[in-house]
């Protein structure tokens, strides 16, 4: 049995003696003495200096300072690293989306025109032939939307298939 864990009667008094290993020496010190500059781990103030120079292996270990500003030191060159290699990536996105929008750009370029090629869309999503927007094909006839240049006043802009050709009335509408 540790001779902590054996029961004092009475307390010693402050003034009384008790024998200790204290600074590797075996010897005597008043009771008093034996805490006085310790501090309590329920908490307590120092007045002094307090000293660690061992590297902590658990979360609550106390550190040194030179030991807190090694690792702050590691945490922003790691963080500078992750910044440098972020706005790297995004210079290597902004390029390859530059190259494909590029290449793209290409490839619709000599698709035009030719047949089997790429055709051209309106606004409306309409095919646009020859400039004009293709609506559709109805009963088997194209059917077509353009402005007309018309001068007669009976019918204006009406256009109709006669079985055989395509005729353009000239005059207003009614």
């Amino acid at each position: 049995m540790p001779l902590s864990a054996l029961p004092v009667q009475p307390q010693p008094a402050p003034a009384d003696l008790v024998f200790g290993i204290f600074n590797g020496q075996g010897q005597f010190v008043p009771q008093s003495a034996i805490w006085a500059g310790a501090v309590s781990k329920t908490g307590d103030s120092l007045s002094g200096l307090l000293s660690c120079a061992l590297v902590p292996t658990d979360a609550a270990h106390l550190v040194n300072k030179a030991y807190v500003d090694a690792q702050s030191g590691q945490v922003n060159s790691t963080v500078s690293t992750l910044v440098t290699q972020a706005q790297d990536a995004a210079t290597q996105a902004q390029t390859a989306f530059s190259q494909a929008a590029g290449a793209a750009t290409a490839v619709i370029a000599e698709q035009k025109g030719i047949p089997n090629g790429l055709a051209t869309l309106s606004a409306d999503g309409h095919l646009v032939l020859g400039g004009l927007d293709c609506l559709g094909v109805q009963n088997g006839h194209v059917l077509m939307a353009m402005d007309l240049p018309t001068t007669d006043p009976e019918m204006r802009g009406v256009w109709w298939n006669n079985g055989g050709y395509l005729c353009i009335s000239q005059g207003t509408s009614s």
